[in-house]
This record gives C-alpha cells, sequence and structure tokens, in this order.
C-alpha cells in the first residue's frame, strides 16, 4: 500500500508541473472535520488476543480496525502550500462476554499533528488534489481487565509517527469544501505504564505491549476555505 500511495503521489506531483492553480489572494485559512476509518498493524497485541480467545472458546475480535475522528487547520500561502497542524481520536476496542462479567482491550489514542500541504492539481470549478506529509504525536492508553476479573487495569504513554496521504476537495461551493482523505500512518506506542511506573506486559509472560497503529486511513471531510 505505501508502494501504490507513493506512486500515486508522484504522478501528481509531475502533473502539477502543468497544472498551477490560479492565485485569489497570497494568504488563506481551512478549517475541516472528518470522519473515518483506521486499519491498525497490532500484531503482537492481536496475537494475544488470539490466545485469549482460545482460552475463552468465545468470540473476541481482533484489534485491528476503529472509528477515527479529526479536525485540522491550514495556513495556506497563494493557494499552493499549507502549514497543518490536526488533532485525532482513535477509539480502538475489542471486548467479549465471558461468564459473569465482559472481557475488554482497549486501545484508545489522541493524536496531535503538524506538517505541509501541496495543492498539486488544481480542476477550476470542481476539485483540488492535494498531498501532504504531518509528524504526529499519539497519547495513547491501552485497558485490560484480563488478570483483575472486571476492573480495567490502564497503562499509558507517548510516541510518535508519520502520516502521509493524498485528498480530493471541491473548490466550487467555497467557502464552504467536501473531501475524502486516503493516508498511511506510521505510527507505534511502546513503553506502556500504570500510575505506579510499572511496564504493561502481556499476561503470563515478560513481553511488553506494543500499540501498532500503522496502517491505511481514511476520512470523509467538511468543511470551510476562506
Amino acid at each position: 500500500m505505501i508502494k501504490h500511495l507513493l506512486t500515486l503521489i508522484a504522478m501528481m506531483v509531475v502533473l502539477s508541473i502543468s497544472c498551477t492553480p490560479a492565485s485569489t489572494g497570497p494568504i488563506g485559512l481551512s478549517v475541516t472535520g472528518g470522519i473515518g476509518t483506521g486499519y491498525y498493524s497490532m500484531k503482537a497485541m492481536n496475537d494475544h488476543i488470539n490466545e485469549v480467545r482460545q482460552d475463552l472458546g468465545t468470540a473476541l475480535d481482533d484489534l485491528s480496525s476503529g472509528i477515527n475522528v479529526s479536525l485540522r487547520g491550514r495556513l495556506w500561502f497563494f493557494e499552493r502550500y499549507a502549514v497543518s497542524v490536526g488533532y485525532e481520536h482513535f477509539w480502538g476496542y475489542t471486548e467479549t462476554e465471558s461468564g459473569d462479567y465482559t472481557v475488554t482491550f482497549k486501545a484508545p489514542a489522541d493524536i496531535y499533528s503538524v506538517g505541509g500541504v501541496m495543492n498539486v492539481i488544481s480542476f477550476p470549478n470542481l476539485i483540488d488534489l492535494n498531498i501532504g506529509i504531518s509528524r504526529c504525536v499519539a497519547r495513547s492508553v491501552y485497558g485490560s481487565n484480563m488478570l483483575t476479573m472486571g476492573m480495567l487495569k490502564e497503562y499509558k504513554a507517548i510516541d510518535s509517527g508519520y502520516e502521509l496521504y493524498a485528498e480530493a476537495t471541491t473548490n466550487f461551493l467555497r467557502p464552504v469544501e467536501v473531501g475524502f482523505q486516503l493516508g498511511y500512518r506510521g505510527l507505534k506506542v511502546k513503553d506502556l505504564e500504570d500510575k505506579f511506573g510499572d511496564r504493561a506486559c502481556f499476561p503470563g509472560s515478560d513481553i511488553k505491549v506494543e500499540l501498532d497503529y500503522s496502517g491505511v486511513f481514511f476520512y470523509l471531510t467538511a468543511g470551510i476555505r476562506l
């Protein structure tokens, strides 16, 4: 998927050489919100969940995807380049009934990002095609009640990664714009600790828990551009 996305971006950059959008002002501002889905690697976590599923003999889905929401603000220069800041929230959890309580694994995260965006092709009165790259920082929480018989024990950590994406947004409804964003995120959160400083390990082992949010994501977006 990364290879295909990089190829798409390279093609868009080449096409942008002959398709420069007309400038309506030196500086602009846009604010957009989005809702979509992210797909997560989580190999180590899902290997553990598979063991739990076999031990319990019940259904317990992998922690491989979740609903995401986002809010992004951009400062545009000459309608072509922008500095972007953003916030995203992931809902990542899986659970199943087991006896008198619900077995739960959760891994929500708040993501803060800063990066750059380039408008590579603009079709007047139709759509703009953009590419972007961001550095992101995740504040993540891992929760499990496997060893506490119902009480959710939580561990937290902060780690960083990157996002690479392409998007299409309308330009014929200005100042309103709607769009679609497709990208890839490389983000792994390590060294999760509880409030006592104890590291999160999978039950029955000394293997430390890692939350790997790396994977493809997409958003449907809507916002205002001035």
